[in-house]
């Protein structure tokens, strides 16, 4: 029986989902952080379960001409970007069997998906980052919490981070230090909208103290013209939600505005905006396409936030409903059909299984449903609602390939059959994948609910 601390000798022989090398040895399978297939290293223990355990590279044997030095000086430490040892190729080879493993593990399905698209840059390619802030040793620190604790790993330049958004952080961190401000700031949000240029700063602190002091205001926004929003959130909550209440202007508006394809976006402090400009032109264009969009067709996009992917759409549909529970998004996708001039897009707050049986109830068949819902997929009683609707096409885009193939495998006992799986790379250097695929089925018969006038129906939430 294997012991902590001991040492052993053994080659990698594949990953796991969290794109931990996997080695056997003595009749269990142990994971090791940083190890890629092929490998042979020294190993010691670290921890033991019943019938696996884990390892940590004491001494790297025969190493793979994948294996990389990643360009992040605070790359194991910060453990943001798990896969920075790897080559580029390596990292689309990993997720595109990511997503194949995930079907046939959770799903019990043999899918091959399409090679991983990639759109460059590999680095700084974010929009937004929030960034912990804190004091130790007398000095301003700024940078992200170290895996599993509160501990600030400061680092001078985050490379998938936008160059600007750097220099801002960077730029505060000294300010900061002239200032008793910085004992309030919790957390500094920037969002970086990639191609109109524009920034919003957002300072999360315990107390509201720029108001009645607008030095460090006034000095960030000389320093960087492209910044049209600076705002704070106050917040006093012992764990790590962030946006936990109402923003207050402290210079220019509430929002800065973004360009995707056709359209114009306005962001907002408290608004979902996909973090990687450029994958997802690539990830929405697969999803219209997959959509097979036309002149007569009526379409549902539901989680809709604030309405990106519908108002996308609405162009070349005709009628687009979207669903979104949060009000504050929903109210920002309206704003987001005005200034595009879209008035063939309306826009209900109910969660995604309600907001879908509201429409039921109100006899609105959709042929398209675009679905796009959090990490934890659609709840079983969206599922069957999107079945009841029978639309001829249903276009899943996720963030989670595990929770995709479950839901997947569902709608497929439901009557619907997989096209395409298409993997877009949106999170380069780190384990995450967004995946877009189609379900079709032959058009069946619309099945409608008996309708019960509720408070919360369709009509009185236009």
């Amino acid at each position: 029986m294997m012991k902590k601390n001991e040492t052993f000798t053994a080659t990698a022989d594949g990953y796991t989902f969290d794109g931990l090398g996997a080695v056997h040895h003595a009749g269990m399978a142990f994971f090791v952080p940083r190890l890629i297939p092929g490998e042979t290293a020294e190993l010691s223990v670290t921890s033991l379960k019943k019938n696996y355990g884990y390892a940590r590279i004491v001494r790297l044997l025969d190493p793979s001409p994948e294996r990389r030095d990643p360009v992040c000086p605070v790359y194991r430490p910060c453990g943001g970007c798990q896969l920075m040892h790897m080559s580029y190729e390596e990292q689309l080879r990993f997720k595109q069997n990511k997503v194949r493993e995930c079907f046939r593990k959770n799903a019990g399905m043999e899918v091959e998906p399409l090679p991983v698209l990639f759109v460059p840059p590999q680095f700084n390619y974010r929009n937004k980052v929030q960034v912990p802030a804190g004091i130790r040793n007398g000095r301003v620190v700024t940078g992200f919490y170290r895996n599993h604790t509160n501990e600030i790993v400061p680092y001078d330049g985050c490379a998938v981070q936008s160059s600007l958004s750097n220099e801002i952080v960077a730029f505060l961190r000294g300010v900061l230090g002239d200032s008793g401000e910085v004992k309030e700031v919790r957390w500094i949000m920037v969002k970086h909208a990639h191609r109109t240029g524009q920034v919003m700063v957002c300072f999360i602190v315990r107390h509201d103290v720029f108001s009645n002091h607008p030095d460090t205001v006034n000095k960030l926004v000389s320093a960087f013209p492209q910044i049209r929003s600076v705002s704070l959130i106050v917040n006093n909550r012992e764990d790590n939600v962030i946006l936990s209440a109402p923003e207050k202007i402290l210079y220019g508006d509430a929002f800065i505005e973004e360009k995707l394809m056709d359209c114009t976006f306005r962001i907002s402090a408290h608004s979902f905006y996909q973090v990687n400009p450029y994958a997802t032109e690539v990830l929405y264009s697969t999803a219209l396409e997959y959509a097979d969009l036309q002149p007569d067709k009526v379409l549902v996009d539901l989680y809709c936030g604030t309405g990106t992917i519908g108002l996308l759409c609405a162009g070349k549909v005709k009628k687009v409903y979207g669903i979104e529970i949060v009000p504050d998004a929903v109210r920002d996708a309206r704003v987001n059909a005005e200034i595009n001039g879209i008035n063939n897009i309306e826009f209900l707050t109910a969660d995604a299984s309600k907001g879908a049986r509201i429409l039921i109830q109100n006899r609105i068949r959709p042929d398209v449903i675009i679905v796009d819902p959090p990490r934890k997929g659609c709840s079983r009683d969206t599922l069957d609602a999107i079945a009841m609707m029978a639309p001829e096409r249903l276009v899943y885009v996720s963030c989670d390939p595990a929770t995709l193939a479950r839901d997947v495998r569902i709608m497929q006992e439901k009557g619907y059959e997989l096209g395409q799986v298409q993997p877009v790379d949106m999170f380069p250097n780190t384990l995450h994948i967004e995946t877009v695929c189609c379900l079709y089925r032959e058009k069946k018969d619309f099945i409608s609910e008996p309708y019960e006038p509720k408070n919360d129906d369709y009509l009185k939430n236009r």
